[in-house]
């Protein structure tokens, strides 16, 4: 074995060892947190409970209700659990289902009977890359970070992202059990959910009533759900670059607490 590394086995190495403890970390969090959730799940809840709630979720209709669940639903996804407004439920509700019948029997979908639901609101506007509005943080990335590592990440979730899988951005930046991340992956959709109801109130826009293919590209969500409304598309494009702007000052401190990490296992390397 050579007496010395060369720069980029060091570098690689010192890398290595600066991960080691964080994920040590992270790991022992994930399992005494599983462990706690699964005790109060055993001793207060049981499935038909849990079932229960997702159907009051899936036809909650109040505008504070479904914030609130949007909430919880972030907050559980960022620890890495299945929240309340999952899209295959929620796209499939007996609101959604009232919206379609009202907009199709009176060729417009102004005044529909469930104007701010999770469909309407969550779904369309604050999914964009999935869970979190991620494809805003792909974007923050891109314009805002000089770290090698976090640009091969985005790489290779940029496809998925743009079809609103979150997954390769959620682990491997990573997002889950991120406290950084935690402000704007709950702050930004309920950001773009609420210039939506806003638009919706006054009638700038008319709410998603129709039914949209689960994976399509987030700007195009409220496009194709209100049949083509410019306005619709506008306002989402506007929220993306809103979700960015909250984002970029979370990762940039990501980024410098990463880059002094490895400044300092480098330096007591050296040392």
């Amino acid at each position: 074995m050579p007496e010395q590394a060369s720069p980029h086995t060091a570098d690689i190495l010192t890398r290595t060892f600066g991960s080691l403890l964080p994920m040590a970390l992270i790991l022992i969090l994930a399992v005494a947190l599983s462990l706690a959730l699964n005790w109060l799940m055993i001793l207060t809840y049981s499935m038909d409970s849990w079932s229960a709630f997702q159907k009051y979720a899936m036809t909650s209709h109040s505008l504070w209700m479904t914030f609130a669940l949007a909430a919880l639903t972030l907050l559980l996804e960022i620890l890495g659990l299945a929240g309340p407004y999952q899209e295959r439920l929620v796209t499939n509700s007996s609101t959604m289902t009232a919206n379609l019948n009202y907009a199709l029997t009176h060729h417009s979908a102004y005044h529909v009977p469930y104007p701010y639901t999770a469909n309407t609101l969550y779904h369309a506007f604050g999914t964009f890359g999935g869970t979190g509005m991620l494809l805003a943080l792909l974007i923050a990335i891109y314009i805002g970070s000089d770290n090698h590592n976090y640009h091969v990440v985005a790489r290779w979730s940029l496809l998925p992202s743009l079809f609103n899988s979150n997954g390769p951005l959620l682990t491997g930046l990573p997002v889950l059990y991120n406290p950084i991340y935690l402000i704007p992956f709950i702050l930004a959709p309920l950001v773009n959910m609420g210039t939506a109801a806003i638009a919706i109130a006054l009638h700038w826009i008319p709410p998603v009533v129709y039914p949209v293919p689960i994976g399509t590209p987030g700007p195009l969500i409220a496009f194709i759900g209100t049949n083509g409304n410019v306005v619709a598309l506008g306002l989402g494009l506007i929220n993306l670059a809103l979700s960015v702007a909250i984002y970029l000052p979370f990762m940039r401190l990501a980024e410098a607490i990463v880059r002094a990490a490895q400044q300092s296992v480098g330096g007591d390397s050296n040392a």
